[in-house]
């Protein structure tokens, strides 16, 4: 309003705060980069490279209140000031021009120069040249002071005025274009060419061309409910209507045929236009007409008809007319004024499309999916596909090049071309799978209607992703253009129009539908696209400028996805569940903007095209990514800069280079540790082999020894007595002797066996075993001596295990004593006995 001028740069804001302290009215910029800014009072200053300058009437800038500056095409900058006009060169302002009355406004100029708007009239004017009059302004109630001039990209002007609100001027008319208030402050146009106003109390407008016009009954229609439509002869475009009405579009206006025109009487259905000038018109109760001329011919039951109730009309172009009937569903040919019927396949539901391809061929298709085709006087069943389930066909259309569009309920599109036969859906990427109407325009686009609106297709594109796979681009027009409902009806025949001027006619629920349609120019930017919020299991961890945000606390920790600065992204390990969130900056149609991503780290692809703006990822891998996304602009343009983000997944600590050397090392020291272990094992196994080896050797020999020393001395001793027997058989009483003495040696070998046979059997192997057969070998041993043997021995001898070579060794220690004591002791007693403590065993052998 006054005081400080602020520059907002996108990363800094600079306040100049040494300026004049007034209101400022206008301001421009050069191709310098200098800031010009005039004040209601009279003065101006430039700004450049921070530094302010005042120009004042030496300078000639003019003397006196107020000022208006623009800029031209080159940089250059103009003024206007009362009366007078011009421009600013070699250091100072130039008067180039003086008109009768004072400058309203004055404007930029695509070709050069500048407009000029001086009371109603409109001014073009270049350096060098004339001023040459563009037009007038009309007059408003409020007075037509302009406040804003802009040319648009399409060389149109706009004139926004003080009271009397916006006009459009071209070089053949000037038309008032609605806003939302009579007082527009400013004019803007963005990269999708819509046309922006600011009003002064009525917001901001936005204003592009519509694409479809909705005929209802606001302007004339008697009802809202269009059932058929076709374009007559002479040009004109007749509609039927739910309740049964026969109205005709003409110089902008309706007009409804009275009922009884020309005997034309029923409840009309159906309209379809005769090339000799006439309609074929059908009713629901009274069978059909030909009308032309003010005269009218009708068919009914009592005809030929199979019933009043026609349902659709299709003239060939061999002249034959082809008539659908309801209760019952028949079709006949109407040719040379005789009605046939035609043959048809049983248990057939009504028949809802007709259409004629370009070899001349008729096809026909009912409410329970089957197509049908005129062959001769029979409609034979050639519905394509393999499939146990028909959806309904609601509509059939043919291009030129022998195709056979087919829409269905619920189905997509299918296409039958030369016999073969596909179908494409909303899965990959078609608008709307209930397809009501189809009719091509003149620029090789299919425009469909259906329960979502109006959507358009390219048939190059369509009949691609039919063959080859691969998505589609469609354009949606629905509450874009301002329309919450448009839905479009089917069951008449014909439906959808293209008219001589190019204009596309859908019949709607909601009216008359008409589409003019527009290309888009191929060189309008994509949108750019902005990544909105990142969010973590529902926690916010980015988003879009987080100073924007209430909550101050979160808004530092998060970070900035419009700069990707501030603190890096690293997610944890544990995440569920990775959701972004983004737009594109597109006011034209944005339900038509697409978009595609992929995160980069986990697949390199791009998704398929899709409308929703928002994205979601399970669990992810540890590891470094990037989310990309970006977005197409109407005409199918892709932005080739992506918004990205990167981000890190942190590893589980088990994931960790550290954790995972510490359990290297840690496997590598239990393996180590296990074959040092299996090694001594196997080590001492083999020691204890050895041993028990080495201890069989010895047990071996020892038994050897016992049997050599004592059963082969005892042995060899009866071998030699033996002997000696023989010799001494003169002798009867040294044989007896000898004999005695071999019995007795004899004995002693078998005691010895006895001795060796209980050493090596490990039965014996306890304690028990040890003292009881220790105790009577004493007895045994001492009582050929005479010796008396005293036993002193436990009552309960616990059978604890010895081992073969300790009972043995015992054992001979045993009879080493009482050996001796015989044989040098001289005793008469011996006393052998055996005490036991919790972990010894004493034995004592005592003689007298």
């Amino acid at each position: 309003d006054r005081g400080p001028i602020v520059c907002i740069a996108p990363d800094a804001t600079e306040v100049f705060t040494n300026v004049p302290d007034k209101m400022v009215s206008c301001i421009a910029g050069d191709s310098d980069g200098a800031i010009w800014v005039g004040y209601g009072s009279g003065g101006l200053i430039q700004i450049k490279n921070g530094h302010m300058t005042a120009f004042n009437q030496a300078m000639g800038w003019p003397v006196g209140n107020g000022g208006l500056l623009a800029s031209d095409i080159a940089g250059r900058i103009w003024f206007a000031k009362g009366d007078e006009v011009g421009i600013f060169q070699d250091g100072k302002f130039q008067t180039l021009l003086t008109l009768p009355a004072n400058v309203d406004r004055i404007g930029r100029r695509q070709e050069g120069g500048i407009w000029i708007c001086s009371g109603r009239r409109l001014l073009k004017y270049e350096a060098g040249g004339d001023a040459q009059s563009f037009g007038e302004l009309p007059r408003g109630p409020g007075g037509t002071m302009a406040t804003a001039l802009f040319e648009d990209r399409a060389g149109a002007l706009w004139v926004g005025t003080a009271a009397n609100g916006l006009f459009r001027c071209t070089a053949t008319n000037i038309v008032q274009v609605p806003t939302s208030d009579d007082e527009i402050s400013c004019l803007t146009q963005d990269t999708e060419d819509n046309l922006w106003a600011g009003t002064t109390g009525g917001g901001l407008d936005r204003l592009r061309p519509r694409v479809i016009q909705l005929l209802g009954t606001d302007s004339g229609l008697p009802n809202e409910n269009v059932r058929s439509v076709c374009q007559d002869a002479a040009g004109v475009i007749w509609t039927t209507t739910r309740n049964g009405l026969l109205a005709s579009w003409q110089s902008n206006a309706w007009a409804v045929l009275p009922a009884g025109s020309d005997g034309l009487t029923g409840i009309f259905s159906c309209v379809a236009a005769d090339p000799n000038g006439g309609l074929w018109i059908g009713t629901r109760n009274r069978g059909f007409y030909h009308w032309q001329n003010g005269e009218s011919q009708n068919w009914q039951r009592e005809d030929g008809l199979s019933s009043d109730d026609v349902r659709s009309i299709l003239e060939s172009s061999n002249g034959d007319v082809y008539v659908a009937t309801d209760n019952p569903s028949r079709l006949q040919r109407l040719r040379a004024g005789q009605l046939q019927l035609l043959g048809m396949p049983p248990q057939l539901r009504s028949l809802r499309a007709l259409a004629e391809d370009s070899h001349g061929r008729i096809w026909v298709a009912s409410a329970d999916g089957r197509l049908l085709q005129v062959q001769g006087d029979q409609l034979l069943d050639v519905t394509p596909g393999v499939t146990n389930r028909l959806y309904s066909i609601r509509c059939l259309y043919t291009t030129p090049d022998g195709s056979l569009w087919i829409g269905y309920a619920g189905w997509g599109i299918g296409w039958l071309k030369d016999g073969h036969y596909t179908r494409i859906t909303s899965s990959q990427g078609l608008y709307d799978d209930y397809v009501s109407q189809m009719v091509a325009d003149d620029h090789g686009w299919l425009w469909c209607a259906g329960n979502r609106g109006v959507f358009e297709v390219q048939l190059q594109q369509l009949q691609e992703a039919f063959q080859n796979g691969g998505a589609l681009h469609c354009i949606g027009y629905s509450q874009g253009e301002g329309f919450p409902n448009l839905q479009a009806t089917y069951e008449n025949v014909p439906g959808a129009l293209r008219s001589r001027d190019g204009r596309l006619w859908f019949p709607m629920y909601t009216g008359l539908a008409v589409v003019r349609p527009q290309r888009f120019p191929v060189n309008m930017p994509p949108p750019p696209v902005l990544l909105e919020r990142a969010a973590v299991d529902g926690q916010i961890v980015g988003m879009y400028d987080p100073s924007l945000s209430s909550d101050a606390e979160s808004s530092s920790t998060v970070v900035n996805l419009r700069s990707n600065d501030g603190p890096a992204l690293r997610l944890p390990p544990s995440l569920h569940q990775l959701d972004f969130q983004f737009t594109a900056l597109s006011f034209t149609t944005p339900e038509n903007v697409e978009f595609e991503y992929r995160l980069r780290g986990l697949d390199d692809n791009w998704s398929e095209p899709t409308t929703a703006r928002s994205v979601n990822y399970p669990r992810l891998p540890r590891g470094d990514y990037s989310f990309q996304v970006r977005a197409c602009n109407i005409a199918g343009i892709w932005d080739q800069q992506a918004a990205a983000l990167d981000f890190e997944v942190l590893p589980f600590y088990w994931e960790t280079w550290w954790f995972r050397l510490s359990v290297l090392i840690a496997f590598t020291a239990v393996i180590v540790a296990i074959v040092r272990y299996v090694s001594f094992q196997r080590l001492r196994n083999h020691l204890r082999l050895l041993e028990q080896q080495a201890a069989l050797q010895k047990e071996r020999a020892r038994i050897a020894k016992d049997i050599h020393d004592d059963l082969g001395a005892d042995l060899t001793q009866i071998a030699y007595l033996g002997e000696l027997a023989q010799q001494d058989s003169g002798e009867p009483g040294k044989v007896a002797e000898r004999i005695g003495t071999i019995s007795s040696t004899a004995r002693q070998a078998v005691k010895s066996l006895d001795e060796i046979v209980w050493a090596v059997n490990p039965r014996n192997d306890t304690l028990p075993h040890l003292i009881d057969y220790a105790g009577q070998f004493a007895v045994d041993y001492l009582r050929p001596t005479g010796i008396r043997c005293r036993l002193d021995f436990p009552e309960h001898i616990p059978p604890h295990e010895l081992s073969t070579n300790l009972r043995h060794n015992l054992f001979l220690v045993i009879k080493e004593a009482l050996h001796n004591i015989v044989k040098h002791a001289g005793a008469t007693e011996i006393w052998l006995r055996v005490e036991l403590r919790e972990d010894m065993l004493k034995m004592v052998i005592e003689d007298n």
